[in-house]
């Protein structure tokens, strides 16, 4: 059942879709019980995808949400925080579809 529990990304939201299940207050990220760890820009990017839910989101677009000015990451480094997501993401939950890559426009969440 493809649902979200909650659209509203308040500290005390409890996302959950396909046995994800997100809360972003706690910046937790769990499949089936088992928290997945995540870094902290991995999890923005996750969340901004998450938020954006089947809309396309250019590496500028997530950059821009995602670079605060300490943090020294460009285009190349959002593709890799991209591709570190889907490797966690596959390793627990064993599927490879929940961030689809749009070809020369960008990512997008699974709808």
């Amino acid at each position: 059942m493809k649902r979200w529990v909650s659209k509203i990304f308040s500290s005390d939201s409890i996302l959950e879709y396909e046995g994800l299940c997100i809360i972003p207050g706690e910046q937790i990220i769990a499949y089936q019980g088992n928290e997945i760890y995540f870094t902290n820009r991995e999890f923005q990017v996750l969340l901004l995808l998450i938020q954006y839910q089947g809309q396309v989101l250019s590496k500028k677009q997530i950059y821009e949400q995602v670079a605060d000015d300490d943090s020294r990451i460009d285009y190349h480094t959002i593709e890799i925080t991209i591709s570190r997501i889907r490797k966690k993401l596959r390793e627990y939950t064993k599927r490879s579809d929940f961030i689809i890559t749009v070809q020369d426009r960008g990512y997008k969440f699974k709808k």
